[in-house]
């Protein structure tokens, strides 16, 4: 089985390393999708249901037709549009400003249909049937009656309503496409977490071979799992393009990826849980809804994180169908959900019995990891002094409080995943991929594990990715990139050195099996007087570009992660305004290969946790079935004011190979805070996100602060 090389042989591996692309991107040098510019291009444009549910009586696209800078226009062939914003038309034009010119000359005749938009009406008896297959989905498991009995049988039982808001992806970089057409061949630019996996979708779409394909994506502006699918707007452009005959750009409006290009469900949960007189869970009962828009698909893992015993949990919830856009996966699909009301719950469960949150939760985590992790964490945040033993005690107006959150992950990696490394005569190395960095920093990654591999400095290496020209990668989703991608550079770079070895050995005299490459120089392991430069190795190839392509092996990578986090915030009980003040972030993922992009990937899930818990929200309008913060004025993400001091610690194993890292330190996020507010001011609040007005109206109902 495949192993990583010690670690004291390796000068970049488990080191802080500068992003490769970081001078690409500061100074405008890396192309984004919307950056690309072609000869003749053209802009395109989606029309829009003004609906939320109705049916296409008649679409009239003559006036968009005979708009002279209008070279391109697409029936969209919707009978019924089932949300606002649903994708009726679309137009491609010489700039943007004509072809928003062009949707008000397409006239669409609508013949309105009753809608839901929350997830109570469309539950309520009599409420209209939006879909075929109902509103409601339901899912079950355990027996509710046994687990009743046990709750009436434990020494403790706590009552916690949650309620999870909508959340949308916010990506800065807008979902897009630029597709241009060569004959029956198809070249495309698109922001996207898998190119190969565009590339299949895009030859289904076409009925051509996908060798006709070419998908590129350089650089992309953040995905969060929204950017899977070729989506609408790819096939749109593409589509466009075609009828013209002319490369088409279509990038979506901020409006656009507030509307239709997925979202984090909502989560609603009516929760109990038991506890005996040790302080040991005896139950779990939950009755919840949510939903995924008209998808419907609203799940998240329960019970989650303690131990429940078996037979203990009954379950009964309703995926949920509304008249709004539909959900896509969102790093750490249902996870935040599952912790944000488990630690809650926990932590109420906790003090019924008189007992410190933290010792509860050692009492009943059977993770080894995190219980150490619970540990060092406490210290680091300075638990025994700053815990309220009393929620709410010490001083009045602004007060402060702790609170801790836990959560877990897979990760893994994907077999499929192959490498090229090329060797040539003056010493150049490229390594190529077919992965994509949605901004995780995976192109840095390649370039280390390259170099240290091969026992070259950085500088002699090229990395390539993002290009369906290059080998065969999976798409960046479920935190399998790293898994899956820098073991195959490792296995494919030894393969290459073994073979570089094999040309060097007769010239040092020693048998390629006796050599080895550190900073630069190939050496006898046995007597390294028997040397010589890399370039002077690499010149002995006499023109020669040694080329190898190889893939993933086992022994590299696994799977399975564990965290906790630590919050402290301050609570002005006059305004009601929350401020995070500390987070301690404590997660193992394995051999951490870029300590530095590590650390940048958990303060990013922190910031983006902190946004939800306290900011954004998805906020419809029953009346009219539209989305009213389509924006990012009235849609609130968290700025640098809003985010606190983040300190990092990571839980080293790399015993145990590589593990992706991108979702799971979003998780413990918002359970942390809220139990932190509760510990600040002896209210809890169970609901998000956590705006000043939700304060204040919890502190008015308690009866003051």
């Amino acid at each position: 089985m495949a192993q990583w090389k010690p670690l004291e042989k390796m000068r970049y591996v488990a080191h802080d390393v500068p992003r490769t692309d970081g001078p690409a991107k500061v100074t405008g040098a890396a192309k984004y999708t919307a950056d690309i510019v072609l000869p003749g291009m053209l802009y395109g444009m989606i029309l829009r249901s003004p609906h939320a549910h109705a049916y296409v009586k008649n679409i009239d696209l003559s006036g968009a037709e005979k708009h002279p800078a209008v070279k391109a226009v697409l029936d969209m062939n919707k009978y019924t549009v089932r949300y606002y914003g649903d994708e009726v038309a679309a137009v491609a034009a010489t700039s943007p400003e004509l072809a928003e010119e062009a949707l008000d000359l397409i006239k669409v005749q609508y013949e309105l249909l009753p809608f839901v938009v929350t997830e109570e009406a469309a539950m309520a008896p009599g409420a209209p049937r939006i879909a075929e297959e109902g509103n409601v989905s339901w899912e079950r498991a355990g027996d509710k009656a046994k687990v009743e009995q046990i709750l009436a049988g434990s020494s403790h039982v706590v009552e916690a309503d949650i309620r999870c808001q909508v959340q949308v992806h916010a990506c800065l970089e807008s979902h897009g496409a630029v597709a241009q057409w060569e004959g029956d061949k198809l070249k495309i630019w698109i922001s996207t977490q898998g190119v190969h996996g565009c590339r299949e979708d895009f030859a289904t779409y076409f009925e051509i071979d996908q060798d006709k394909v070419e998908v590129i994506c350089d650089y992309m502006g953040g995905g969060f799992g929204s950017k899977f699918p070729v989506g609408v707007e790819g096939q749109v452009a593409a589509r466009l393009a075609k009828i013209a005959g002319l490369p088409v750009k279509l990038m979506l409006s901020r409006k656009e990826e507030c509307l239709a290009v997925g979202n984090r469900p909502s989560a609603n949960m009516k929760l109990k849980m038991g506890g005996d007189s040790q302080g040991k869970i005896t139950a779990l009962w939950q009755e919840s809804n949510g939903t995924g828009g008209i998808s419907g698909n609203a799940g998240f893992p329960m019970p989650y994180i303690f131990a429940v015993p078996e037979g203990a949990y009954y379950k009964k919830h309703a995926h949920v169908r509304i008249n709004a856009g539909t959900e896509r996966p969102f790093r750490a699909p249902g996870h935040p959900m599952s912790a944000f009301g488990t630690d809650i719950i926990v932590d109420m469960l906790a003090e019924k019995a008189g007992i410190d949150p933290l010792r509860f939760r050692l009492l009943n985590d059977p993770d080894q990891s995190r219980q150490k992790q619970y540990k060092i964490g406490a210290e680091r945040i300075g638990w025994e002094t700053r815990w309220n033993k009393v929620p709410g005690s010490g001083s009045t107006g602004k007060k402060r409080g702790v609170g801790i959150g836990a959560g877990r992950w897979g990760g893994g990696g994907a077999r499929s995943t192959k490498v090229q490394v090329e060797i040539f005569p003056e010493g150049k190395v490229v390594v190529s991929t077919g992965t994509q960095d949605l901004g995780t920093g995976i192109r840095t990654l390649v370039h280390q594990v390259a170099a240290d591999i091969l026992g070259i400095p950085m500088s002699y290496v090229t990395p390539q990715i993002g290009r369906t020209i290059y080998p065969f990668s999976t798409g960046s989703g479920g935190s399998i990139t790293t898994g899956s991608v820098t073991p195959a550079v490792n296995n494919a770079c030894n393969t290459a050195l073994t073979r570089l070895f094999e040309k060097v050995a007769p010239a040092l005299g020693v048998d390629a099996g006796d050599l080895a490459c550190e900073d630069g120089v190939i050496y006898a392991i046995a007597d390294r007087s028997k040397s010589l430069k890399w370039k002077e190795a690499t010149a002995l190839l006499q023109g020669e570009v040694l080329n190898i392509t190889d893939g993933w092996v086992e022994g590299l990578s696994s799977s399975g992660v564990a965290g906790c986090q630590f919050a402290e915030v301050e609570v002005d009980t006059e305004t009601g305004r929350i401020k995070p003040l500390k987070y301690v972030a404590v997660q193992d993922f394995g051999l951490a290969v870029n300590t530095l992009t590590s650390r940048s990937q958990i303060n990013g899930a922190i910031v983006m946790g902190i946004s939800w818990c306290l900011s954004e929200d998805r906020t419809m309008d029953p009346k009219t079935g539209t989305m009213v913060n389509p924006n990012l004025e009235s849609y609130k993400l968290s700025g640098p004011m809003e985010i606190p001091e983040i300190e990092v610690i990571i839980d080293h194993m790399p015993e145990r190979g590589v593990i992706g890292l991108g979702e799971p330190p979003q998780v413990p996020v918002a359970g942390a805070l809220a139990n932190a507010v509760y510990n600040a001011t002896g209210v809890r609040i169970t609901r998000m996100p956590m705006t000043a007005d939700v304060v204040l109206q919890a502190l008015a109902k308690k009866g003051g602060a």
